[in-house]
């Protein structure tokens, strides 16, 4: 029986129009075996709060010269445990037509919708899941609950919200599609260079085996690395 995959979700950016935001991002992090990343993720975890702070969490907003030894370890860890997968969605909300609000009924509709569209491609292989999400806060007038809207897939078991620094899997895959979406801003002018992060970039591109990040690719692995990038309905999609 083939095991059950967990899928460990995290997002960047806003859906509505923010000009300090032109992307939204969606990471999706996969194992069917928390086991080996367990551990490791905890060693790395108590060594990085033995030097930098004791309450320190893998962030990518905390990236910075002090803590670079920890997310190039980090990233090097991804590529090193076996069974591990990794997918990002990226919207740039600067392309004509793109209104998610108007084209599914609002951007709290929108999210969920992104989501299960990330959530679908992960499972294209008929592999069950259970879907483990950042926490995002419900707006009080929807009826919707992200969690049973996710759990209508097919193959997903069950679905859980969670603050991030209730699980690492979750700050991994925050670091993972930071870097992409990272990448994304300083190619469009919306971010400042920023040399730390900028290697880090480079250093994970490397190990995918890209020239970039922020172009649509996919690595089969393993471990397995995709970046999608999204256009509004009815747009070209790459």
């Amino acid at each position: 029986m083939e095991p059950l995959h967990f899928l460990f979700i995290d997002e960047t950016g806003v859906l509505s129009r923010d000009r300090r935001q032109p992307f939204f991002g969606l990471g999706l992090l996969r194992t069917a075996d928390t086991a080996a990343l367990s551990a490791e993720l905890h060693g790395l975890l108590q060594r990085a709060r033995g030097r930098l702070h004791p309450r320190f969490e893998f962030k990518f907003a905390r990236i910075g010269r002090k803590s670079a030894w920890v997310y190039r370890e980090l990233l090097d860890l991804f590529f090193a445990v076996p069974g591990l997968g990794f997918k990002a969605q990226v919207l740039d909300k600067c392309q004509p037509g793109f209104d998610p609000g108007r084209n599914y009924g609002g951007l709290w509709e929108a999210q969920i919708a992104y989501t299960r569209r990330l959530v679908d491609s992960a499972l294209a292989d008929g592999v069950y899941g259970v879907v483990i999400a950042d926490h995002v806060t419900k707006p009080r007038e929807s009826q919707r609950y992200f969690e049973r809207e996710v759990r209508r897939h097919p193959r997903v078991l069950n679905a859980l919200m969670l603050d991030s620094n209730a699980t690492l899997y979750v700050q991994l895959a925050d670091v993972l599609l930071g870097l992409v979406v990272y990448d994304c801003k300083v190619q469009a002018g919306a971010a400042v260079p920023n040399p730390v992060k900028q290697e880090l970039v480079r250093h994970l591109a490397r190990r995918v085996g890209v020239s970039e990040l922020c172009r649509p690719h996919t690595r089969r692995g393993p471990p397995y690395f995709g970046v999608r990038l999204v256009a509004p309905p009815g747009g070209d999609k790459r």
